[in-house]
């Protein structure tokens, strides 16, 4: 039995099970100095208090950070408790991994809806996701005209604003049509027309021309004439930012803030703009291939930090431009008692600006995962950005950390472009592990090695300040024969040179023959772990190639990338010290070797530079954990990753302490007898998932047909399988009855009802232990106003246990909030779902006596499940087959089998041993043989009925099981009369109001095909919503029928007879008169129709088989 109260009390530092268990936020003070300044004046600065702003546990500001497993088991958290998710209302929220465009990587796209934008567009542009040091962004697109000219568009508080580039171009810098026109045609040479590598024609110098009459026609010639003419058409827009200033300074305003934002330089931005139309061009001319946004090579991923770091700017530039708004508004009125230099006037005036709703506005962005913005930040949804982080299993709790989602936007696409598994996710995305269904291919989970780039190195140290990592990175380059981006400097294009961009700045370019040379040189440096280059940089090298992507070094430092480890085999190392971090972008255009030593099917391919450390790389942590899984058919290994998060497993060590609103768990794991290398290095022995089980198969009886199962009474009986879920109800007083008597009420049991609850205590709460069965009491609020009581009854159909009952002690006057955990048994019954981890999923159909099980001549075990053999031969599920027998010469043996899959594809000690090893089978089916077992697995069984041999040896062995949380008893319905709906009077649905089952049109159809047609009437008419209508024959409506009532004193009573029964008189108002009435039964729903298609001036009449009008 457990504790009889656990309590909640208020403390300097409340302990986080606590926070959980009274549905509270876990906050931490937010505070910030506001800086006041009225004409030049003196400074003012007032520290703020923003409120109570969450905190994410382990982070930097939890008391957690750093805690062992010992002082974590102290605070009755998880030994292993990784932290990551916030605690709101009590509940474990998630931000979620979401897809993003590469950052600061023009991309050229093909798009029909660019067409749509205007007028004389096309199809074609170049795009850049362009972001700040403090995440914010900005897209900027270069779309192309049919004319050969390009328009420049941004985003500017929601809406797009399109510019000639010729007049941005001359806006940047100080420059003449003749630089502009060399810098656009330097790509195209006439010596390398039809090389290797080209990306210019001779098209290149007209567009150019197109561009820089554009401008001339406008009768712009200069710098400052190109800003004047943006700052005109920007002027109010930015009105509210800047007051009584030029239209250059406007201009200058939002180059600075919307254009190419991740550059500080004008000159760094006319190089880019260059660069982009270049690309456009090409793009054009089909000398160079569009990008796929689709591809993980030009995608990035969305951090917590990083979207809560945009939220919270949002809102505190919302609160700053309102408290500004305010001051002027007041200044505005010349008012003689106000004092901008008096603070504590001005802090009365900013009082009316609350601030503490910037910490609640962040917090319910977390709760409900909705953005509540004005300008969409950039991003492509508004909900969906927080998820429950489930603890239904330690595997289902962990995959929300490793998922990536495609976005929302694209849920309900038809298209199934964006859900294909491209070879650039090789390595970064488990290609079995993402679920079957709607959600497919959008939900993926990242690999086991991989993982995603901060602002700390792989060791974990903080990483230097950008701008000391770009110096070291150039001076790198130039060290290697870069040639630096310099003013009034025309880089050529390809083939000649390729252009080298740095976090999409162009710093120079390198000669196309000396490029390999200095990607392996940048390459040692990673590899050498040297402070002038991050480890985790990634070196894109886009050869040349025709008509194939767009040449260039791009070279990315930035967080939010995947990246993951290769070992570099052209520098020999000893160990582990030739370890590379690589991305997706880079290994593209990479020669990565299998860890067999194979071409990867290519014979004549590129010698390569790389290798895979290991085959399950590509695997995710769930996938990893299914047992020699290359001998699988790949579906089921996709149904087995999301299986093993639908199981019933020993899913917390803190299950005592935890108040979760329902909590599966499994009364008698085991560990695996065969395990991979995954198993054991992510300790998933603390939070096992399932049993093993003695599995024979053979089709013993009929009730193993079509994935059913038998399961052996007695070994259920004894403890296999057996679990409990735990439902916990949080009962508030302030939430209960009106809030005009909430300070009376409390818990407690009157007088009157002593002997009529048993099972309350005398404060009106349940005894721990106590069985509560379905509409009895567990609860009881009394209101001392008006002396009376108020029960809580349970709900359901099946008796519960109360696990524990947890009070809230901080009020010192009464209890005001309660937690009561009920235990619901759920011992393995009939229909219950089981599963290997091989994706072999069955029901069982029934549970069979130990006595009449079969029983092997050699042991004279039983087994304690029985499986139809028809369920191997199209699944092609071979690694079960592996798993029973290697586990029954593990169990011989007292070892675990390490079953990693791909084992035998690394060739190691064999080669070097110079021994030749036998294959799998013959290693497994020695084992058994030693101990004087059948080779294959398969022993003689007699039958348990009649005592007989079984004509043919069974297949007998452990396979690790595990119990699926889809149960009967919470799903089965069942009703022959109840609840019907008001309007349609049929049965509702809905198992919790006591509804029907659905009977749709499947079914409908079923029962035709078979000609049953009374017991289709039965079920849609006689058993559904039945009844008897009045219908006139004569002119065939049932809505002007009408009854009319007997007189009150009939004649019979009149003249002194007996009274009778008056008979019914219906007639027919249209007709007027009551001969032809018949009575019809028909379906309610069919007059309702009739009444509604009335409503819209449709009569609806019926003709009567017999009848006056017949």
């Amino acid at each position: 039995m457990r504790h009889r109260r656990n309590e909640i009390r208020s403390c300097g530092r409340i302990p986080y099970f606590h926070l959980k268990q009274a549905k509270v936020s876990y906050t931490g003070k937010f505070t910030a100095d506001v800086c006041f300044q009225y004409d030049g004046g003196a400074i003012i600065r007032e520290n703020v208090d923003l409120g109570q702003f969450p905190i994410m546990l382990q982070s930097k500001l939890c008391n957690l950070k750093d805690a062992d497993p010992r002082k974590l088991a102290s605070y009755k958290e998880e030994a292993s408790e990784m932290g990551g998710y916030f605690i709101l209302n009590g509940l474990e929220r998630v931000v979620r991994l979401l897809i993003l465009p590469k950052r600061n990587y023009p991309m050229s796209m093909v798009r029909s809806s660019f067409s749509d934008r205007r007028e004389g567009y096309t199809d074609k542009a170049v795009v850049i996701r362009c972001v700040r040091a403090d995440q914010s962004s900005v897209s900027v697109k270069l779309y192309y005209l049919n004319n050969g000219s390009a328009r420049l568009g941004f985003w500017m508080r929601g809406r797009e604003y399109l510019l000639p580039v010729g007049i941005v171009l001359k806006a940047l810098i100080d420059t003449t049509d003749r630089e502009i026109y060399v810098n656009l045609t330097s790509c195209y040479n006439e010596k390398y027309e039809k090389g290797k590598g080209v990306v210019g024609t001779q098209l290149v110098g007209e567009r150019a021309k197109i561009i820089l009459d554009e401008v001339r026609n406008l009768s712009l010639f200069t710098r400052l004439q190109c800003l004047e003419y943006i700052g005109e058409h920007f002027q109010p827009m930015m009105a509210q930012f800047i007051v009584n200033d030029s239209f250059s300074i406007v201009a200058e305003s939002v180059l600075n803030n919307y254009l190419f934002v991740h550059l500080d330089k004008n000159f760094d931005k006319f190089n880019l703009l260059i660069f982009m139309l270049q690309k456009l061009f090409s793009l054009v001319d089909q000398t160079s291939v569009p990008d796929n946004p689709d591809s993980l090579q030009n995608q990035e991923v969305l951090l917590p930090g990083h979207l809560i770091t945009l939220y919270l700017k949002e809102k505190l530039e919302d609160w700053l431009q309102k408290g500004k708004k305010l001051l002027q508004d007041e200044l505005k009125k010349q008012s003689k008692t106000f004092n901008f230099g008096d603070i504590i006037q001005v802090k009365k005036l900013m009082g009316k600006n609350v601030a503490k709703q910037i910490s609640t506005a962040v917090e319910n962005m977390l709760k409900t995962g909705r953005l509540v913005t004005q300008t969409g930040l950039d991003l492509q949804q508004r909900a969906g950005y927080t998820v429950m982080a489930e603890r239904l299993n330690f595997l289902r709790f962990i995959s929300h950390f490793r998922s990536v989602h495609r976005g929302a936007s694209f849920a309900g696409l038809r298209t199934t472009t964006v859900r294909k598994l491209l070879p650039e996710s090789w390595g970064f995305l488990c290609p079995v592990h993402t679920p079957d269904g709607e959600p497919c291919g959008l939900l993926n989970h990242m690999t086991c090695t991989c993982r995603i780039t901060s602002f700390f190195d792989s060791q974990g140290n903080i990483k230097k300040d950008y701008s000391e990592i770009k110096k070291s990175i150039l001076k790198v380059l130039i060290e290697v024969g870069m040639t630096q981006a310099l003013p009034k400097l025309v880089l050529p294009g390809p083939p000649q040179v390729l252009t080298v961009l740095l976090d999409g700045c162009i710093v120079g370019c390198i000669p196309s023959s000396q490029v390999e040379k200095v990607v392996a040189h940048i390459r040692a440096f990673k590899v050498s772990s040297s402070e002038e280059i991050p480890d985790d940089l990634e070196v894109g090298h886009v050869p040349l190639s025709m008509g194939g992507a767009y040449p260039g070094l791009y070279l990315f430092t930035s967080p939010s990338r995947f990246v993951r480890p290769v070992r570099n085999i052209s520098i020999p190392s000893d160990g582990d010290k030739n370890i590379e971090l690589i991305g997706p972008f880079e290994q593209v255009f990479m020669e990565i070797r299998c860890p067999d030593g194979g071409d990867g099917g290519r014979k004549s391919s590129f010698p390569a530079t790389h290798e895979e450390i290991h085959p399950t790389g590509m695997l995710s942590v769930v996938a990893n954990l299914t047992p020699w899984s290359d001998h699988n058919q790949s579906p089921r290994n996709m149904y087995q990753c999301q299986m093993a998060k639908q199981t019933m497993a020993f899913s917390s060590q803190t299950i005592q302490h935890r108040a979760d609103q329902k909590l599966y768990h499994l009364q008698t794991p085991q560990s695996p007898i065969v395990r991979t290398s995954a198993y054991t290095k992510y300790s998933i022995d603390e939070f096992p998932t399932g049993t093993n089980a003695i599995v024979a198969v053979l089709s013993y009886t009929g009730y193993d047909m079509e994935d059913a199962m038998i399961l052996n009474k007695s070994a259920v009986e004894r403890g296999m399988f057996h679990g409990q879920i735990y439902q916990t109800e949080t009962i508030d007083l302030n939430d209960q009855g009106r809030k005009s008597d909430r300070s009376s009420r409390m818990f407690k049991k009157s007088n009157v009802e002593k002997f009529a609850c048993p099972s309350l205590d005398s404060d009106g709460l349940p005894h721990v232990g106590q069985m509560i069965r379905p509409d009895e009491p567990y609860c009881s609020i009394f209101n001392e106003v008006t002396s009376s009581t108020h029960n809580l009854k349970k709900k359901g159909s099946e008796p519960v246990y109360v696990d524990y009952v947890a009070v809230d002690v901080k009020n010192k006057k009464h209890l005001q909030k309660v937690n009561i955990r009920f235990r619901h048994p759920r011992n393995p019954v009939i229909g219950d779902k089981f599963s290997s981890r091989h994706g072999q999923k069955g029901v069982c159909s029934q549970l069979w006596p130990d006595i009449d099980m079969p029983f092997s001549g050699t042991t004279g075990m039983r087994p304690d499940l029985i499986i139809n053999p028809h369920a191997f031969p199209s699944r092609m599920t071979i690694a079960m087959l592996l798993e029973s027998v290697a586990a029954k010469g593990g169990s011989i043996h007292g070892e675990f089998i390490d079953a990693t899959p791909f084992r035998n594809s690394v060739k190691k000690e064999s080669e070097e041993s110079g021994s030749k090893s036998g294959s799998l089978v013959d290693e497994l089916g020695l084992k058994l043989k030693e101990k004087g077992f059948n080779y294959h697995g398969l022993e003689v069984l007699y039958s348990g009925v009649y005592g007989t041999e079984l004509t043919c040896e069974i297949f007998i062995g452990p396979v690790y099981y595990q119990r699926l949380r889809h149960m009967v008893s919470d799903k089965f319905q069942v009703r022959s009369t109840g609840t019907i709906d008001q309007v349609t009077r049929q049965p509702i649905k809905g198992r919790k109001r006591g509804g029907g089952i659905r009977f749709g049109e499947m079914e409908r159809d079923s029962l035709l095909a078979h000609g049953a047609a009374y017991l289709l009437h039965d079920r849609l008419h006689t058993c559904s919503d039945y009844h008897i209508a009045d219908v006139c024959s004569i002119c065939g409506s049932m809505l002007n029928t009408t009854f009319i009532q007997p007189l009150k004193r009939p004649v019979r009573e009149i003249g002194g007879l007996p009274p009778g029964r008056a008979p019914k008189k219906v007639m027919c108002h249209a007709c007027k008169t009551s001969k032809g009435m018949e009575t019809v039964a028909m379906p309610y729903v069919f007059r309702y129709l009739a009444a509604e298609l009335a409503a819209m001036n449709i009569k609806m009449t019926l003709k009567l088989s017999n009848g006056a009008g017949a």
